[in-house]
């Protein structure tokens, strides 16, 4: 008798170890997602406010040859001028040094509104299964539109 109640007494040992350390495994890879989203969000955000005030700063930039040449009534915005303000303020604001693999994807204007899309690369705190994919960082692009205060 002595002996089925040692036998039986053995079959429960270790099963609460697994439970944690499953529950353990879990909770990591739970944690390093939470984490690397929360990381690509807030990257996102921070680049949606420099692409804002890059496209504010080129919806200021006149077409002035445009203008001088008597063919418009309104003063239109012009494209190398959106370029070049934008170059200015991403060198500015130090864009590059606040952005891991910064650069201007796109400058155009219609001549009344300005279109800017920049892009950038978070890198991941965390690299687990479900993140490796994104080993070299997760690509992140921001559009914004400005519409010059000089037309009407």
């Amino acid at each position: 008798m002595s002996r089925l109640r040692a036998v039986r007494g053995r079959g429960d040992d270790g099963q609460l170890v697994l439970l944690v350390l499953a529950y353990a495994v879990i909770a990591g890879l739970l944690i390093t997602v939470v984490v690397n989203l929360s990381k690509a969000y807030l990257y996102r955000r921070a680049l949606v406010a420099a692409v804002d005030g890059a496209a504010l700063s080129a919806a200021n930039q006149p077409d002035l040859d445009r203008l001088y040449s008597g063919g418009d009534q309104v003063l239109p915005l012009s494209e190398a001028g959106a370029r070049t303000a934008v170059r200015q303020y991403a060198r500015d604001a130090d864009l590059a040094g606040r952005f891991d693999g910064f650069h201007v994807l796109d400058v155009s204007t219609d001549g009344r509104t300005v279109t800017v899309r920049l892009g950038s690369v978070a890198r991941m705190p965390f690299s687990n299964m479900l993140s490796s994919r994104y080993s070299d960082g997760y690509p992140i692009e921001a559009t914004a539109r400005a519409r010059s205060p000089l037309v009407p």
